[in-house]
């Protein structure tokens, strides 16, 4: 990966090559969405029946005709005398009939055949070419030169252009139909009595290049004669003259031998959903509605397996190939705007397009390596994970707690709940740590604060290094026990950059036993951190089950489970695709929906979801309103002194806060924009001490502004007697040079 710094307009940009075009061209390969469907594949023309089903469907069969023309003008012949091996190739055949694609060719040779020609040609080139033959092949290896842009003559014994065709048994008008597309190219039929290996040998010291069909006996060694392998069927002989051709083009150009052609379809479509069906057409007698209707019938083959459990995929209509081509420019950019930045980063890297991927096609990491490539360039927009980051700075500093068990020094257990659940749910965490406290011998230590999964979401090793180096301290100085965790993430966190043994609370809760509950019926939702931990899957169900639980499937659960889009950052760097996550998530089910990650939870029921933690019914709590981000805040904190004062007996004075009513709507319209109460009391509190601010003579009330590392708060407001009344509040996340 090289970097290096280049000045413009007197600034220093930072360019890094995240991975060079090897490497992309690599990972482009693992996805098979742009492979052909087996129809294709097994066609020797390679002609795309799934887009001619697409229009001949609507009944459009002008359009579907032109579609068959774009790969040769000869429809007439060709629907009249292809051999028909796309038809075995169909995958709707696995249930039933196969779509009659030989007979739709013919219904567009019937219905679309008048449409115009394609006559595209390239310019004109100084090179000169010769074909010989009297059939099919000729005459389309005239064509495919002609196109091209060169001068041709075909030496033939055909007293006509249509009499190969006519030879064939096509009818005179669509004979000529079929030749239109040769009109005004330059060919020239020169008459030729003997096509024999000295006509063969005298053109090849004439033209550039030659083309001997392969009926005739004039074959010769010379490099620039070129032949095809005798074929049967129109299709067949047609794409004989294409290869031929093409290797008469690259000869001329000096460009090599072209390259073999695909001959088999990595495309993976699965029949989901689809049920087989017999085809109605009858091929002696095709009308146009008929055709229509064998052509709806095609199922229209794609690869949709990482579409369709995404919301975030969905939203942006990209799929993982085509994505990371955009990701791949959008690094490569020195100046100018970054397109793609929303793009990588309402990528939550939850893994579930991989896990869907029959090929295993790594999407998550390429954001994850534009993440950091940013990161290290200065090009992540600091507007994106800062309020995220400086809330894992809260957790880990101000609200961070770290006791043995009273009565303990060291412990054989540490409760490491997570910071969602202290935000969102306290008084679980609570019941939690006293029950396991209640129940497992030789002491539970307590830890709360951030795993660093926040800082690695962010791509920021460094903040990453600074959390890990928090747990390590209080672990360590607890004897080094045995992490129970709350949390997936957390538990997938800690296996990846910490050697501290760790359980799943859930797995604790099994061996200790729980209280049944009244009789539940519900969905289990799989957290992103569990992805590919079936045991993790399993305990929580089972534990489910242990509480009374009637346990039912909804769809994309286990590895394939959706991300409730709070993973990756996307809740801050993209609300509106992290609600669309929430919703598509919660939607699987009309149902109750058990949850083992409070983040899942929380964003659950932010769309209306009966959501519950699956340590919510183990103790009865939860149940409350859902609590913005002032809230979450005010949690972890009043959790950390109630439990401070209540266990170990500590002193948790709390310093006087400034006094701040809210008018009607300021308190949403801060939820919206990321704005916390703190940061409104603390604009205010500078405020106090400067007494600047500026008059809104509109509306009566001052505006006073206040700067916390990138983002610049301003907060409307009024001084009362007794405090403030706060209006709104705004604020800008950038830093301006």
């Amino acid at each position: 990966m090289e970097k290096k710094e280049s000045a413009l307009v007197g600034k220093h940009y930072l360019m890094k090559q995240a991975f060079g075009q090897d490497e992309l061209h690599e990972r482009e390969a693992v996805c098979t969405r742009t492979d052909p469907p087996p129809c294709t594949a097994s066609c020797p023309l390679r002609l795309d029946m799934r887009s001619v089903c697409e229009y001949a469907a609507k009944g459009n069969f002008a359009k579907a005709a032109g579609i068959l023309r774009m790969s040769t003008p000869f429809l007439y012949t060709l629907s009249a005398l292809c051999g028909g091996d796309c038809v075995g190739g169909c995958t709707l055949a696995r249930l039933g009939d196969g779509v009659r694609l030989k007979t739709l060719e013919r219904a567009c040779a019937m219905y679309g055949g008048n449409g115009t020609v394609n006559r595209f040609m390239l310019p004109k080139k100084q090179k000169k070419a010769a074909v010989m033959g009297d059939g099919l092949f000729a005459l389309a290896c005239c064509w495919e030169l002609g196109r091209k842009g060169y001068e041709v003559s075909w030496y033939t014994s055909c007293g006509s252009m249509q009499e190969p065709l006519l030879r064939l048994g096509i009818k005179e008008e669509e004979a000529r139909a079929d030749l239109t597309a040769l009109q005004n190219l330059r060919i020239t039929r020169r008459q030729a009595e003997h096509l024999d290996q000295n006509l063969a040998e005298r053109l090849a010291g004439e033209a550039d290049a030659v083309i001997v069909s392969p009926e005739t006996e004039g074959s010769t060694g010379a490099e620039n004669c070129f032949t095809g392998q005798p074929e049967e069927g129109a299709a067949r002989i047609l794409a004989s003259a294409k290869r031929a051709a093409l290797s008469a083009d690259c000869y001329m150009q000096g460009a090599g031998k072209p390259e073999e052609d695909l001959q088999e379809s990595r495309l993976f479509v699965t029949m989901d959903g689809v049920e087989g069906s017999e085809s109605l057409v009858d091929p002696s007698h095709i009308t146009k509605e008929d055709a229509a209707a064998e052509a709806a019938r095609c199922i229209q083959c794609q690869c949709l397996e990482c579409i369709k459990g995404c919301a975030y995929l969905q939203h942006f209509k990209r799929n993982p190939r085509a994505a990371i081509r955009e990701i791949y420019n959008n690094l490569s950019i020195v100046m100018g705007n970054h397109m793609a930045n929303g793009l990588i980063n309402a990528c939550d890297e939850c893994g579930q397009c991989k896990a869907a991927c029959p090929n295993d096609f790594d999407y998550p990491a390429v954001c994850r390596i534009a993440r950091h490539t940013m990161v290290e360039t200065k090009k992540m927009p600091p507007s994106a994970h800062e309020f995220a980051l400086l809330d894992q700075q809260f957790s880990n500093g101000e609200a961070f707690l770290a006791r043995s068990q009273p009565g303990f020094d060291t412990c054989r257990y540490v409760f490491f709940p997570g910071c969602q659940a202290a935000a969102v749910s306290p008084e679980t965490v609570e019941a939690a740590y006293r029950d396991l406290c209640a129940r497992l011998p030789g002491g539970v230590g307590l830890i709360l604060g951030c795993c660093g999964a926040i800082s690695e979401w962010a791509a920021r090793e460094d903040l990453l290094a600074e959390a890990e180096e928090r747990f390590r301290k209080a672990w360590e100085g607890m004897g080094r026990p045995i992490v129970i965790c709350a949390c997936p993430t957390c538990k997938k966190v800690f296996g990846q950059y910490y050697e501290a043994e760790t359980a799943g609370i859930w797995e604790i809760l099994l061996e200790l036993g729980v209280e049944p509950l009244e009789g539940m019926t519900a969905a289990v939702h799989d957290a992103c951190g569990a992805r590919g931990d079936r045991k993790t899957q399993e305990e929580v169900r089972a534990l489910a089950q242990a509480l009374g639980c009637e346990v039912k499937d909804m769809p994309f659960s286990g590895d394939l489970s959706p991300c409730c889009g709070f993973g990756g950052l996307v809740k801050y760097a993209n609300p509106q695709v992290a609600e669309e996550k929430a919703a598509f998530a919660a939607g699987r089910t009309e149902g109750t929906v058990i949850t083992y990650c409070m983040a899942c939870k929380d964003q659950f029921a932010r769309t209306g979801a009966d959501a519950r933690h699956i340590l919510e019914l183990v103790y009865g709590t939860g149940g409350g309103p859902v609590p913005d981000l002032s809230r979450r805040r005010k949690n972890r904190l009043e959790l950390k002194q109630r439990l401070l004062r209540e266990l170990w007996k500590e002193d948790t004075a709390m310093e006087d806060r400034i006094s701040v009513r809210y008018a009607q709507g300021a308190l949403e319209e801060m939820e919206e924009r990321m704005i916390l109460q703190s940061d409104v009391e603390a604009a205010l509190g500078a405020y106090e001490e400067t007494g600047t601010a500026v008059c809104d003579q509109e509306h009566g009330w001052l505006v006073t502004s206040y700067r916390l590392g990138n983002v610049t708060f301003w907060v409307k407001f009024q001084k009362e007697e007794d405090g403030y009344t706060v209006f709104g509040a705004y604020s800008h996340r950038m830093t301006v040079e």
